[in-house]
């Protein structure tokens, strides 16, 4: 009979605790969707901010670009791809393109590494 007993106070402390188990849960849940919110609010917030800055930058590439865009001096490396490129039978507008720059410019490359007759 004792251990019928002592069973069903264990028993009713066990469903004490699993009440309030689910009492305190449902206090939390408020905390994390308030926690979810912000973070997504944040994350949007820094995809925003990513755009504008990319489409700023656009903006003043293609700014200085038209402004001195002769002036501009291309990198060794660079100018090491539009010659390998070129050597390979790639056209010049496609050269521009894969390297973001203008087919005016890889065409001057083109003409220097003609002109010097470098092989590469």
């Amino acid at each position: 009979m004792e251990i019928w007993m002592i069973a069903g106070v264990l028993f009713g402390i066990a469903l004490l605790l699993f009440i309030f188990s689910l009492i305190k849960k449902e206090e939390k849940e408020p905390a994390y969707k308030e926690l979810e919110n912000f973070s997504l609010s944040v994350t949007k917030t820094v995809y925003d901010l990513n755009l504008r800055v990319h489409k700023l930058e656009k903006e003043l590439k293609i700014a200085v670009e038209e402004a001195d865009e002769k002036s501009a001096q291309l990198t060794r490396l660079l100018k090491d791809n539009i010659i390998t490129l070129f050597t390979k039978g790639t056209p010049t507008n496609v050269i521009a393109d894969q390297l973001d720059i203008s087919s005016q410019a890889v065409q001057e490359v083109i003409n220097d590494y003609i002109s010097d007759g470098l092989p590469n």
